[in-house]
């Protein structure tokens, strides 16, 4: 048994150490470049097709040829995806979507603009991680509007191609940030929800490769096995379960993320 859609692989950080500005408790999310360059070697050994996002979303697995395609994403525009992933991914010959947060480029251990350029120019795609990399469902309608346009319209204007996708900081989305995005011109959310993205759907699903990720689930990722992705979904859950507790504590209105996301329209 597969699961239906096209796995969408997000990587939330690269390097054998943090840095010094990410919490210790993330360190799992942190991919070394040896276990990169791993995953990429077995994506071609397996016969799978790296795709572009929009291609994916677009399209859908079955309209692919036989390799099965999947789509990289690398989270934040921090320096290591220049440094590390870029050099690993022209050696592979494979190209990846980039989100990232237009308020911290050219900071120390961020991406730079000249750095994007050169990687746009090698096949990279970049798209938006919002402005200021804070979680958008708290955020007044203007500052979450703002928030969305800003990143946008920085991004198009330096690379000069359109950004179709916005990743929601931290995977935190509800009704009013899809919403949102679809007004700023966006044709997708992608959030962290840990199983095979549909095609055309509002909400693009994305699973986290993590430091502990083994050769043999990460093969299952690629196969879309169910036993790859049970984890992934419980894993999720309970991290939207502890952020809607710690948002309870301190306001009234909750994140809405499970149950709207499941039953909305064109979400999978």
């Amino acid at each position: 048994m597969t699961l239906r859609g096209v796995p969408v692989l997000q990587y939330d950080g690269l390097g054998i150490s943090l840095p010094a500005d990410v919490d210790d408790r993330l360190a799992s999310h942190w991919v070394t470049p040896v276990g990169l360059g791993r995953q990429l070697g077995l994506i071609r050994e397996f016969g799978h097709r790296v795709v572009r996002l929009y291609d994916a979303w677009a399209r859908g697995e079955e309209e692919w040829p036989a390799r099965s395609p999947v789509v990289l994403t690398f989270d934040d525009g921090r320096a290591a995806d220049y440094e590390v992933a870029f050099p690993l991914l022209l050696a592979a010959g494979v190209r990846a979507e980039f989100f990232i947060n237009t308020a911290t480029i050219g900071q120390l251990g961020y991406l730079t603009w000249s750095r994007i350029a050169e990687m746009q120019r090698a096949g990279m795609s970049f798209q938006s991680h919002s402005h200021d990399h804070v979680p958008l469902p708290a955020l007044p309608a203007r500052q979450l509007s703002n928030e969305l346009r800003i990143s946008k319209r920085l991004i198009e204007d330096r690379v000069g191609r359109a950004v179709d996708f916005l990743a929601a900081p931290h995977g935190l989305i509800d009704r009013r940030v899809v919403e949102a995005a679809q007004d700023a011109g966006y044709q997708a959310v992608c959030a962290s929800r840990g199983w095979p993205a549909r095609p055309g759907a509002a909400i693009v699903n994305r699973v986290t490769v993590l430091r502990d990720t083994t050769e043999l689930q990460f093969r299952a990722l690629l196969a879309r096995q169910p036993r790859a992705y049970v984890p992934a979904v419980a894993r999720t859950l309970l991290a939207r379960l502890q952020h809607r507790g710690a948002r309870a504590r301190s306001e009234d209105r909750p994140v809405l993320w499970g149950a709207w996301a499941n039953n909305s329209k064109g979400s999978s």
